[in-house]
């Protein structure tokens, strides 16, 4: 087979993205955005609005590792940072962390709406800054020699992040019409942004949307209220402004793919679980795929041969005809080591096309990112549940009365039938039943039977939330009944949940409260960017049991680590429990900090029960 001829970075890029031609080598996205602008010597914050600053620091970078692009920008939150009374904080060491959603009610969106349509679209100093980024590539004459993408926050995310994505899930399910009004206007900024990016020497505007993503929106939700949007905007893209547009979309996937395959994207990235090798085997020969190299499993806590075994992995999987590039499945640590940023870069350079896959070695013992067997992948948090276990048991021999209520109970929590669970927890006590007994051996049951069919992507946020509704037309009848008898026997307490500082994406939150007062928990709701002594506070003054702490972003572990800090100094740091969940935590941050880790709702309710079952032992 004849070799490809030397290719630049950028023709190699661009061969690729169109699938016209085989790349002589694995194109290659490090993601150096804010870690680019680290090793530029810089701190973040400093630089944002500066764009030749920004351009500089990750030339630096670039020259430092490699990698077959140079990035404008850091970030999603381009589009809404132009929506006037959104407040962002730029963080020294990361990108940026929402504070303050810009249109929370319907009043604030009229009224910004007016003004738009007043006086137009006002770019933000941060994509002057940009422009001025892309701008100095072009100058250093780097845009010969590499492409120059640029993140551009989606449609509808960027609507949940003028709303608050909670709010933005209510008005789908409840005013939808509203919510396609904002995705509108949101729309038209959108736009406005990548016409401003591409004016300026862009090549491609990579549109960030993961609230599309399987794991938050049923696909039918995302064809009726993202994918048109997205089609229009890529269909703008292409034919207005002579661009390219590519689209992200994290996490869980599958159900959608096909669809992302018509939204008029050149590429798809992001995580693509259940597995790149799967998106490539349904939609690979439509459009270019890049991703999947686990950010947090293999490039932080795994080797450099680790490093190298997945990048060769991704090539014989997906990249072994062409239409791949590789990348993080989503934006980089702060602190991955700089051998496995080499690691993963050298080895797609060493990797070359016509590709000889016998050669990359014995890969039968490397997985992919989503794989079952894969170091990242989650487990089911109700496996070896003994109550679950024993549930279904019944069901399929003899059962008790009390035994028939209770598979009832789950059965119309896991159907969302409000008017089951009513019937069921009356007969329930009719038969005798303690209202105790009908919520943690019933209600609460089905419901941590949905949440871990949500973990494992088989029901999706809006299933979450219906699940609770369901159990909630229930609790009316029970609640007097439980207060009268003090609670009896089952989990009681309080705990304190939040946001910590800096986050403002509070759907994972919300489930942990849910699971929590579905369990008999006493649940006090700080909601989003909280600060560390309100933690400390809440927890003091309602004689909590525990405090969870829900993490979004890498920028905003150093907050858990504060309120850890602060009950250590004043001699309080075995009052509570702390805990952590949430995308930017994990078990070894989380025990670097000397806290506990929640991987998801569940495992957080474990947490406090596991807690509790100490205490009355001591």
């Amino acid at each position: 087979m004849t070799q490809v001829s030397k290719m630049t970075s950028r023709e190699r890029m661009f061969a690729a993205v169109t699938m016209k031609e085989l790349p002589d080598q694995v194109p290659v996205v490090p993601l150096l955005m804010t870690r680019g602008i680290r090793e530029g010597g810089v701190r973040v914050d400093e630089v944002l609005l500066d764009g030749e600053a920004q351009a500089h620091a990750k030339k630096k970078s670039l020259d430092k590792f490699g990698g077959d692009v140079i990035i404008c920008g850091t970030d999603l939150f381009t589009p809404v940072e132009t929506v006037e009374g959104c407040e962002l904080d730029y963080l020294p060491y990361a990108q940026p962390s929402l504070v303050k959603h810009p249109t929370p009610t319907k009043d604030a969106f009229y009224r910004y709406k007016e003004k738009y349509e007043r006086e137009g679209f006002q770019p933000s100093k941060r994509v002057l800054a940009i422009q001025e980024e892309a701008r100095t590539y072009v100058k250093m004459g780097l845009r010969d020699t590499h492409a120059i993408p640029t993140p551009v926050g989606g449609p509808i995310t960027t609507a949940q992040l003028m709303t608050g994505s909670s709010e933005f899930l209510t008005y789908l399910s409840e005013d939808p019409d509203y919510a396609l009004e904002v995705t509108e206007l949101a729309l038209d900024i959108v736009k406005n942004v990548c016409r401003m990016m591409f004016e300026s020497g862009v090549d491609v505007c990579n549109i960030l949307d993961p609230f599309n993503s399987t794991d938050i929106l049923p696909p039918e939700v995302y064809r009726k209220h993202g994918l048109p949007f997205q089609q229009r905007l890529f269909k703008y893209i292409h034919e207005d402004l002579g661009g390219i547009g590519f689209t992200h979309t994290c996490t869980y996937t599958q159900p959608i793919w096909r669809d992302i395959a018509t939204s008029g994207t050149m590429n798809f990235n992001g995580d693509m679980y259940p597995g790149m090798d799967k998106a490539k085997q349904t939609i690979g020969g439509e459009i270019s795929l890049m991703g999947t190299l686990s950010p947090y499993s293999t490039l932080v806590h795994g080797s450099t041969d680790d490093v190298r075994n997945e990048v060769k992995k991704l090539a014989a999987e997906v990249g072994y005809n062409g239409g791949f590039i590789c990348m993080p499945g989503c934006d980089i640590d702060w602190n991955v080591p700089d051998e496995n940023m080499h690691a993963m870069i050298q080895q797609c350079a060493e990797i070359k096309y016509p590709m000889d896959v016998k050669a990359l070695g014995d890969l039968t013992q490397v997985y992919l990112a989503g794989h079952p067997k894969h170091a990242g992948k989650r487990s089911s948090s109700a496996e070896g549940d003994d109550a679950i276990a024993k549930l279904w048991d019944k069901a399929e021999g003899e059962t008790t009365p009390a035994d028939e209520v209770n598979q009832k109970l789950v059965e119309a929590i896991m159907e969302y039938d409000g008017d089951k669970a009513i019937e069921w927890t009356k007969i329930g006590l009719e038969r005798g039943m303690s209202a105790q007994d009908i919520v943690f051996d019933g209600l609460s049951l089905g419901m941590k039977i949905v949440g871990d069919m949500y973990e494992r992507n088989e029901r999706f946020v809006t299933d979450m939330l219906k699940a609770a509704k369901t159990m909630d037309k229930a609790m009316p009848i029970l609640t007097p009944l439980l207060e009268s008898s003090g609670g009896g026997d089952g989990p009681t307490g309080t705990v304190i949940v939040g946001l910590v500082r800096g986050n403002t994406q509070d759907i994972g939150k919300n489930l942990v409260c849910l699971m929590l007062k579905a369990n008999g928990f006493n649940v006090i709701d700080l909601g989003k960017n909280v600060k560390p002594e309100q933690f400390i506070d809440a927890a003091e003054r309602e004689d909590a049991v525990a405090i969870g702490m829900s993490v979004m972003t890498n920028s905003s572990t150093v907050y858990v680590k504060k309120v850890k800090d602060m009950l250590d100094e004043q001699g309080k740091a075995d009052n509570f429990l702390l805990m952590c969940g949430g995308a930017a935590a994990n078990k070894g941050i989380a025990g670097e900090m000397g806290v506990a880790y929640g991987l998801d709702a569940n495992a957080a309710v474990q947490l406090v029960k596991d807690r509790l079952a100490a205490r009355q032992a001591a």
